[in-house]
């Protein structure tokens, strides 16, 4: 493989938290790729309040071998306004910063992850420079739109935003997309050339997801342990999981279950407030996002039964769940909503409930809690299908051959032009 440098940039998360992003950029490092990545370091309304453009609290740091430029940041929580603040403020801080690597030294590819689908001109402006364009297609933007704003002014942005997604993939020389849903899309919504589109699917690490003894105090006395694991937006199905908190333990009468919620986001708040209200708070621990991969194993080992409880949505039909693959792989059974990707990823892992049946959801968990023959079978099957076919591994595979066709882009260019 050639090798080269490599600026990735990424607007909504941060890594190494941002698992997917980080795996890419240690493995191109790991095959000869000089990585800069450039991204926030706002943690949402506890980042502190950046003016637009201000470059002042801009750092740099050498995180093993890959240079990482983080800007100020604080992520959109509620309204419009909130979003066209937050997204101003990226996209200035990341083209003065992007000139800025650019003029260190120039890259071979300019590697955008999204959401939002924003910075296309950027794409299109290195392109011209040069460099290769790869977008790293995470997430729907318009259905995330769509799914926030149910307005009229929902509907008028949601059409800017199917315009701003057409001309990014369209402005790619290649296109990474995360599941085959999403390769779809590319080609029926972007009209990609199918050669292309290339297939990066998030998988874990089993060096770094495998499951290990479980830590009796983190289950606080309690005989179950049942474990969320992952960001916690509106499109998470968060309030969902309060629903089923309530009707495992209002209802089914199990005080036996501890829920263990890891992670943080716009809904955190909420479902903290909302099960303090229900009486639920000594069930349930919430300890936030938890940042080093030992730690989190332990939580993880720890757990009986995982959930993932997004619900059925435009964005999430579609979408394949980071967490599902490093649930899969720590060894435990999952339960889930219906989710075609879900289904895919998981297949006979999950127990799977019908959309919205937040009673079904506790009934599957306190199933599987009480027969553990079920669970261990699950396990086992989740555990080998990451390893012999989801895990990173594997993917990074992919990630390479979509280098390559970016790199043979620039080469047919550069062979264009000195024919003429």
């Amino acid at each position: 493989m050639r090798t080269g440098r490599v600026l990735i940039i990424e607007e909504n998360s941060m890594v190494p938290v941002d698992r997917r992003v980080w795996y890419e950029a240690t493995s191109l490092r790991d095959a000869g790729w000089d990585v800069i990545v450039i991204c926030p370091e706002g943690t949402g309304a506890h980042a502190g309040k950046p003016k637009v453009g201000d470059t002042s609290h801009i750092t740099q740091e050498v995180l093993d071998g890959v240079t990482v430029y983080r800007f100020p940041l604080v992520f959109a929580e509620h309204g419009v306004a909130d979003y066209l603040r937050e997204y101003v403020t990226a996209y200035i801080s990341i083209t003065r910063l992007a000139w800025h690597v650019w003029r260190n030294g120039p890259f071979d590819i300019l590697h955008i992850c999204n959401p939002p689908d924003i910075f296309f001109p950027l794409g299109l402006f290195y392109r011209i420079l040069g460099a290769r364009f790869i977008f790293d297609h995470h997430d729907l933007f318009p259905e995330m739109v769509g799914s926030r704003y149910q307005s009229q002014a929902g509907k008028f942005l949601y059409a800017i935003a199917r315009i701003s997604e057409y001309f990014t993939l369209r402005s790619a020389d290649v296109v990474i997309a995360t599941n085959e849903s999403y390769r779809r899309i590319a080609l029926d919504r972007g009209c990609v050339p199918a050669e292309k589109v290339i297939v990066v699917r998030n998988g874990p690490k089993t060096e770094e997801f495998t499951p290990e003894e479980p830590l009796a105090a983190l289950k606080r006395g309690f005989p179950f342990l049942v474990c969320y694991v992952g960001v916690m937006g509106q499109q998470d199905g968060i309030s969902e999981l309060v629903e089923t908190i309530d009707f495992v333990v209002h209802s089914l009468g199990r005080d036996d279950i501890l829920f263990v919620l890891v992670g943080d986001g716009a809904d955190h708040t909420m479902a903290k407030t909302r099960l303090k209200e229900r009486g639920l708070g000594r069930f349930v621990d919430m300890p936030g996002m938890i940042r080093n991969t030992g730690d989190l194993r332990r939580y993880m080992s720890s757990a009986d039964v995982f959930v993932s409880p997004e619900p059925r949505s435009p964005l999430n039909i579609h979408s394949t769940f980071i967490k599902i693959g490093e649930y899969m792989a720590m060894g435990k059974p999952i339960v889930a909503y219906d989710l075609p990707e879900t289904r895919y990823t998981a297949e006979e892992a999950a127990f799977y409930v019908e959309h919205g049946d937040t009673a079904g959801f506790g009934k599957a968990i306190t199933a599987l809690l009480d027969d553990p023959e079920r669970r261990q079978r699950m396990g086992a099957i989740g555990r080998k299908r990451v390893v012999d076919k989801l895990s990173w591994e594997h993917q990074q595979q992919h990630l390479f051959r979509a280098y390559e066709i970016a790199l043979s882009a620039r080469r047919e260019v550069s062979k264009h032009n000195s024919t003429e």
